[in-house]
């Protein structure tokens, strides 16, 4: 009996450590499948960020998918989601065209366990678990409104360029920048005049930029949040003959602008590293996946050899790290 009770004890006692360690034994800390799909591939801006993922997935042994469509297709984007879901993917990164468009699919994902998280521009928030913003959306206006001035000091006429009336970066940039004009003593000198919609696409962005410049004879500068539309205007003000006259500002690639910052046409265009953004985006996402970010206002996260970074309200991760590109540094952009 008392032999029959021993072993009874012991089987208990095993079972019972079984029980607390299978938690742990189960646990995964590496080897998810991540997938990234941006507004639409080739565009240098996008790649970048898809290396930049890749290398902090291969740094935390996760395999890492990049894919989309080739141009701007809001339904093509959510075809190319609901592939991710449909190839099981642990966790899915992704730069949105359209905040709700997209939404149904991603809280699909979100059902099946899959961790979501935007990096560029958001999704609904009810859709993703995290976004990982460039720039907080004041700090992106200040940073144009402050290449617009390096441009024109004294000031004068200002439009907008942005994506679609549904971007959600481009729309907030553009209420923040109309709003500082107003209250800002720094940015008062401007006036804004005009809003116009280009589809991140550069035939278009060129033809917006030469109607605006033709619809306000006195406009001083075009400002846009699209790394397409800012390079286009800068395109378009040359070959009207509107150098010194116009300026083109807002966020670019350092190889897109610069001939002409080198030509003196333009002053000043700014950015971030989108390598670095497609690090922090992939590093997050892992760490979540992984049981060791918990997505709540104030919590902290290393995200390798890209730095700590803070949760924000509403899953909100701020890169935070603008780029300003002048003749002086264009060169030494590294990316």
């Amino acid at each position: 009996m008392t032999s029959r009770r021993t072993a009874l004890a012991v089987l208990a006692s095993a079972l019972a450590m079984g029980a607390a360690l299978a938690p742990t034994a189960q646990a995964k800390d590496s080897g998810f499948k991540l997938m990234m799909t941006p507004k639409w591939t080739g565009f240098p801006y996008f790649e970048a960020a898809a290396k930049g993922g890749k290398a902090a997935a291969d740094e935390l042994g996760d395999t890492f998918v990049y894919a989309g469509a080739d141009h701007a297709d809001v339904s093509l984007q959510v075809e190319t989601l609901t592939n991710f879901v449909t190839q099981h993917a642990d966790g899915i990164i992704l730069a949105a065209i359209d905040l709700n468009a997209v939404a149904p699919v991603l809280k699909q994902a979100r059902k099946k366990g899959i961790t979501v998280t935007t990096f560029d521009a958001d999704a609904a928030v009810p859709a993703r678990d995290m976004f990982v913003n460039q720039l907080s959306y004041e700090q992106a206006a200040r940073v144009m409104l402050d290449c617009a001035l390096l441009d024109a000091p004294e000031g004068g006429e200002i439009a907008f360029v942005a994506a679609s009336p549904t971007s959600p970066n481009h729309m907030a940039h553009i209420k923040i920048m109309t709003e500082l004009t107003k209250t800002d003593p720094k940015y008062k000198v401007f006036k804004v005049v005009d809003t116009q919609f280009a589809g991140d696409d550069d035939a278009k962005s060129f033809d917006v930029a030469t109607n605006l410049m033709q619809a306000h004879p006195n406009l001083k500068v075009i400002i846009s949040s699209s790394a397409v539309s800012a390079p286009a205007a800068a395109r378009a003000i040359v070959s009207g003959g509107h150098q010194g006259k116009v300026f083109a500002t807002g966020f670019a690639l350092p190889a897109a602008i610069k001939s002409y910052l080198d030509d003196g046409s333009e002053k000043a265009f700014a950015l971030w590293n989108p390598y670095e953004l497609g690090y922090v985006a992939t590093y997050a996402t892992h760490l979540k996946l992984a049981g060791k970010l918990d997505i709540k206002p104030g919590a902290t996260f290393q995200a390798g050899k890209a730095g700590s970074y803070t949760v924000g309200k509403d899953g909100e991760i701020v890169y935070g790290k603008p780029l300003i590109f002048t003749k002086e540094n264009v060169d030494k952009a590294g990316f």
